[in-house]
């Protein structure tokens, strides 16, 4: 099967090696300009010099973790406010992640045990009217 392009841009911050190729190519073979961050720190270097499409972001990560990654980005006025972001998780929601979810909102939030990454990409998609 061939390769598709659609000329979007993703970013997947994520520290699961094994998740992170997975979801960058699930996303490469649907078109997509992967970029990958294995932590908090380079994921907010990499968004904001890339000025990726879509963000795949993991809650629990080094360094920093997803939860400030998303509110430094939703704190930029021009690109970052409105950036889709999916934030993935194996956390219950504690109080804080509600809290954060609450303020900065990302554009959707996933328990990665209850969802298949196909269903990511095809949120991912969706948010993207792809």
């Amino acid at each position: 099967m061939e390769k598709k392009t659609n000329n979007k841009k993703v970013l997947i911050i994520e520290d699961e090696a094994m998740l992170s190729e997975m979801y960058s190519d699930f996303f490469s073979y649907e078109g997509f300009e992967v970029f990958v961050a294995d932590d908090g720190e380079k994921g907010i270097k990499k968004a904001f010099l890339k000025k990726p499409d879509i963000i795949i972001l993991d809650v629990l990560l080094p360094k920093k973790e997803g939860t400030e990654v998303l509110k430094e980005i939703r704190e930029d006025e021009e690109w970052g406010k409105n950036v889709p972001i999916i934030m993935l998780t194996n956390l219950d929601s504690s109080d804080h992640i509600l809290t954060v979810i609450q303020k900065y909102k990302p554009s959707y939030y996933f328990i990665k045990t209850s969802i298949e990454p196909k269903e990511v990409l095809m949120k991912a998609k969706n948010l993207l009217d792809l």
